[in-house]
């Protein structure tokens, strides 16, 4: 059976998992700002996603456009979502937000999914053994 449904970890698996989140934690704290070319709604959404992740050390300056990126689909498919008679271009064009949503909020680690296997990736990383790399 895998480990990976988190029953009978072992105390140094446990640690590891520990050091693990640690090592998302940024040395030098830097702030997230939307970029100019986002929407208002865009630009709202940006704000309560940065906000909503602090505390979490996952999204980084480096993740802005990705991130703007994903407000934009949200933007978006809100925009068209409130149309209460929809084109059947609108709809393919909310599926194709949708999907972007869902593409870009995993990889920037803004599910519960995403965040745990980012950790347990890390964790997993064997240690390096001093004595077993002199017979490597």
């Amino acid at each position: 059976m895998e480990k990976g449904d988190g029953k009978h970890w072992t105390k140094d698996e446990i640690e590891a998992r520990k050091a693990a989140e640690k090592l998302l934690e940024r040395k030098d704290k830097k702030g997230l700002y939307a970029p100019s070319w986002l929407t208002t709604e865009g630009k709202e959404v940006f704000a309560r996603v940065v906000s909503s992740m602090k505390g979490l050390e996952i999204l980084d300056n480096i993740d802005t456009e990705n991130l703007a990126t994903y407000c934009d689909a949200v933007a978006n498919y809100r925009a068209l979502s409130k149309n209460p008679v929809k084109t059947n271009d609108e709809v393919k064009a909310m599926q194709a937000y949708a999907r972007l949503q869902l593409q870009f909020s995993d990889k920037l680690g803004l599910t519960p999914a995403a965040r745990a296997r980012l950790a347990k990736r890390i964790a997993d990383k064997k240690p390096i053994d001093a004595f077993g790399k002199k017979f490597d």
